[in-house]
C-alpha cells in the first residue's frame, strides 16, 4: 500500500489522490497545456491541483494555461505496519 506526496518545499508536502496521480502522469511530460485541451473533469483537477501548488497556471486573454511546478519533488511513503 503506497501513498504518494509531492515534495513542494523542504518542510512542505502535499498528499495526492489517484485521480490527481494518474492526471499528473499523463500531462507530466507535456511542458504547457491550455485548459481548452483538457476533459472537463480534468479542468477541475487542473485547478485543484494548481492550488496544492503542483501546478502553475497562467491566464491567458481567452484561456488559462497549466504546466507542472519544476521545483517539486515526487515520492512515495510505504506504511510500515500494513506491509
Amino acid at each position: 500500500y503506497q501513498i504518494m506526496f509531492i515534495k513542494i518545499s523542504k518542510h512542505v508536502r502535499v498528499f495526492l489522490h489517484k485521480t490527481e496521480q494518474a492526471f499528473l502522469e499523463k500531462y507530466k511530460n507535456k511542458k504547457t497545456f491550455l485548459n481548452s485541451q483538457l476533459e472537463i473533469d480534468e479542468v477541475q483537477i487542473a485547478k485543484k491541483l494548481s492550488a496544492k501548488s503542483i501546478l502553475v497556471r497562467k491566464k491567458l486573454d481567452s484561456d488559462t494555461q497549466f504546466a507542472v511546478n519544476r521545483y517539486i519533488k515526487e515520492y512515495r511513503y510505504v506504511d510500515k505496519k500494513q506491509v
